[in-house]
């Protein structure tokens, strides 16, 4: 029997056995430890991690959250745009503006002037010192008369230098170019004709002055010119500006005058006098306008004769552009195809500027009819829209800023008690008493109290206004106006009646708008 000893030597003695075959030594051993060392630390530490949450940092919280927080933002404000959009309307707008409406009516008129005529008193070679239109007194000579002819010989062979001009030549001249210069329009090139005209006609009057005081000085022989001065010496004589045409016209009196003179077929000839020409006793010499007073005639529609009568209007004249302010009176004329029949013929009167229009007898022009100045805006942006009418003995705290009005209503709770709530109204105007507010809150039949909730009024009545939609903010926004004037086009609102601005916005065809819905342009 073997003891535990025994079994321990056994044991002990089989490990010497092996032992003996390979002792290792120190190093070994040492290498063998920390080998051992270094593995068990490894697992120790796997196995920590694997035992251990690793939680983020505060910032990387921060910074997720404030992403996708904007994230959901702009999700929703791009959900909201485009449902607004789905539930709008592109509307045409149109931007209001400060002016007028000129209202225009194209005419063409006879001018009636005071004129006189004078006459030749002698025979020979006529020859005129002043230019057409230039103003003439009693001293001036106007024109002369060369019986011998001596003065068209000399002009027709003049060979000497006659060209020097003194500095009141070189300003009359230098006067009619700047004159030109400033009225110039390319597009009337008669214009160019005309003041050809007057240039000839300011080198014929120097050329003319030049020969008359060289046949003075040098007392030719045969010579027989006689001088004609203003109004022929008639001291009692009024000056005038010299005209060098006659038309037969000189003498018409405004009540023969009837739509016989007007129309495309109407016989008009004017006969002018042209320097050199042959005259004789008798004939034609000049005429002078005597006054700044003229008259501008035509037929005119009865009903545009009721809408002229009386009235200060504005006259443009197609010829100059020219626009003078006139005083209208119409009178009546017997027509010539029907000696019963009553024609109206219209009457502008002008007290200046008559010498601009001295070469016309017949001009075209326009009347400018109004000129009610405030904000412009197209009729098709009016609409008529109907208010509810609340008496100023009910409604309170008017607010000037916000346009708006305070009621109460009445209201019954659960258990059957009455109370007041005070209720704000959007006011659109206010006219005798009573206040203009829409049916978005109250309507026809609804009770309103004062602020006592004694005082009550039951709504009944309604009244129009007129207005436009504003839409500044993108939303139709009734706005009321009150009409000047109006043509087939524009209208004319008044400034001091409406909550409209230059520059605001409002809807092109109000027809297309609603209340308070948004729009897009």
């Amino acid at each position: 029997m073997q003891s535990r000893f025994d079994f321990n030597n056994n044991e002990n003695s089989r490990r010497g056995a092996s032992g003996s075959k390979r002792k290792p030594d120190a190093s070994s051993r040492s290498k063998n430890s920390v080998h051992k060392s270094n593995k068990e630390e490894e697992k120790s530490t796997k196995k920590k991690k694997s035992n251990t949450l690793i939680f983020p940092r505060k910032n990387d919280i921060s910074f997720k959250f404030l992403f996708y927080t904007v994230l959901v933002l702009v999700a929703v404000y791009i959900v909201f745009c485009v449902y607004k959009f789905a539930n709008s309307k592109n509307i045409a707008t149109y931007q209001v503006k400060e002016g007028a409406l000129n209202e225009q009516n194209t005419y063409t008129g006879l001018i009636l002037r005071e004129e006189k005529i004078y006459y030749a008193q002698s025979d020979g070679y006529y020859n005129f010192y002043l230019k057409e239109g230039e103003k003439a007194s009693h001293n001036d000579l106007v024109y002369s008369i060369d019986g011998s002819g001596k003065i068209k010989e000399m002009m027709t062979n003049q060979t000497e230098d006659a060209s020097s001009l003194n500095q009141s030549d070189l300003n009359e001249i230098k006067s009619e170019i700047v004159k030109f210069s400033k009225e110039y329009d390319p597009e009337d090139f008669e214009d160019v004709y005309d003041f050809k005209d007057d240039l000839d006609s300011i080198s014929l009057k120097m050329s003319n002055l030049y020969i008359l005081n060289k046949i003075s000085s040098m007392s030719v022989n045969g010579t027989n010119v006689n001088k004609y001065y203003c109004a022929d010496g008639d001291i009692n004589a009024k000056p005038g500006y010299v005209v060098y045409y006659y038309d037969g016209y000189e003498d018409l009196a405004l009540e023969d005058i009837n739509s016989s003179y007007f129309g495309k077929d109407i016989d008009y000839e004017r006969k002018m006098i042209a320097n050199n020409e042959i005259v004789a006793k008798g004939d034609f010499a000049y005429k002078l306008v005597t006054s700044n007073t003229w008259q501008l005639v035509f037929p005119i529609e009865e009903e545009k004769a009721k809408e002229f009568d009386g009235r200060d209007m504005k006259v443009k004249f197609s010829k100059n552009q020219e626009v003078l302010k006139g005083k209208v009176k119409i009178i009546d004329a017997i027509s010539p195809s029907k000696n019963t029949s009553v024609e109206k013929i219209c009457v502008v009167s002008f007290n200046t500027s008559v010498a601009d229009y001295l070469n016309n007898r017949y001009i075209d022009f326009e009347i400018f009819t109004n000129e009610d100045n405030g904000y412009k805006i197209p009729k098709s942006s009016v609409v008529e829209k109907e208010f509810l009418l609340i008496p100023d003995t009910v409604a309170f705290d008017f607010n000037e800023i916000t346009n708006t009005v305070c009621v109460k209503l009445d209201k019954y709770l659960e258990d059957g008690s009455k109370t007041f709530v005070t209720t704000q109204l959007n006011v659109y105007r206010i006219d005798s008493g009573d206040y203009y507010v829409d049916g978005s809150v109250v309507k026809l039949g609804n009770n309103v109290y004062a602020a006592d909730e004694v005082t009550n009024y039951t709504i009944n009545r309604t009244a129009t206004l007129l207005g436009v939609y504003k839409i500044n903010q993108g939303y139709a926004d009734f706005k009321n106006i009150r009409k000047l004037y109006e043509n087939e086009e524009y209208i004319i609102i008044d400034p001091q009646y409406t909550m409209i601005k230059p520059y605001d916005y409002i809807a092109l065809d109000a027809s297309k708008v609603k209340d308070n819905e948004y729009i897009y342009e």
